[in-house]
């Protein structure tokens, strides 16, 4: 599985590099678009619909708002909007942070549950889409440190854990992520983050800025991780999909990314390391 999920990470990566280093914006957008759509889809059918119908609109609904806020931005540039999406998704992020504390099986079972699971999906794709068009417009380096930052914590995440990990994480979500491979975790991204303050040519005072918001984007990617982990586990499903031989579907290659875009963002606007765009 491993040797598996290697080739096709491999596959992806070096067209992936190429589009996000040089596709002009619009066609970047197609392609978090095209991304969305299918994790739309693949949320859909995880989300305890009752019927097809109700999966394909919920699955059609959630592209179909990027693309409308993707057209305001083409015509009129960033606006409130935008920023409007980006602080439910912050809202969204620290509920989740609550929750997932509270999490026990059968979720979906109840009104309520089966409500915030469907919300989930809005507040997470759509303003990860934004966060992501937002990014490749300021540079292009920005989504591929964001990439990389995520990928290393990851992995760190998989490596330690599978080496030292000894202390359940979140057993009732995912009984595999250990809090030793959380700390690991937090050491790749901070490796990630002090290179890409190098990189970026940072001073001093605002490497360390840059670092400690590295910190807080890999425990967000954690939490997004373990959202899915929740969606999957609510549904029976093992994987969200079968489109990535290897790693499963979009949302199970993409569950961190979704996270980590939209507060990255923020955080880069907030701490004034990033401009707010002008398009």
């Amino acid at each position: 599985m491993l040797r598996q999920r290697v080739l096709t990470a491999l596959a992806i990566a070096v067209p992936l590099i190429v589009l996000i280093l040089l596709a002009p914006p619009w066609l970047f957008g197609l392609f978090i678009l095209l991304v969305v759509g299918l994790g739309a889809r693949e949320w859909a059918q995880l989300a305890g619909f009752a019927s097809a119908g109700s999966r394909a609109t919920f699955a059609a609904a959630i592209p179909a708002l990027l693309a409308l806020l993707m057209l305001l931005w083409w015509t009129a540039g960033w606006s409130v909007w935008h920023l409007g999406a980006l602080a439910l998704a912050l809202i969204w992020w620290v509920f989740v942070f609550v929750g997932l504390a509270w999490y026990s099986p059968g979720l979906s079972a109840r009104p309520s549950g089966r409500f915030l699971l469907r919300t989930g999906g809005l507040l997470t794709l759509v303003p990860a889409g934004i966060a992501l068009l937002w990014l490749h417009d300021q540079a292009p380096s920005l989504v591929l440190y964001l990439i990389a930052l995520v990928a290393a914590a990851d992995s760190a995440a998989y490596f330690v854990g599978r080496r030292f990990g000894r202390s359940k994480l979140a057993p009732e979500i995912s009984p595999g992520k250990t809090r030793e491979g959380l700390f690991g975790a937090l050491l790749g991204a901070i490796v990630v983050a002090l290179g890409g303050a190098w990189l970026f040519g940072l001073s001093e005072i605002d490497a360390l800025v840059f670092g400690l918001l590295g910190v807080v984007v890999a425990l967000v990617s954690v939490a997004g991780d373990l959202q899915e982990s929740v969606l999957k586990r609510e549904a029976g499903a093992k994987d969200s999909g079968a489109l990535l031989p290897g790693h499963g579907g979009i949302l199970d290659r993409v569950d961190s990314l979704t996270a980590a875009a939209p507060i990255f963002l923020l955080g880069l606007l907030w701490t004034a390391l990033l401009a707010p765009a002008s398009h």
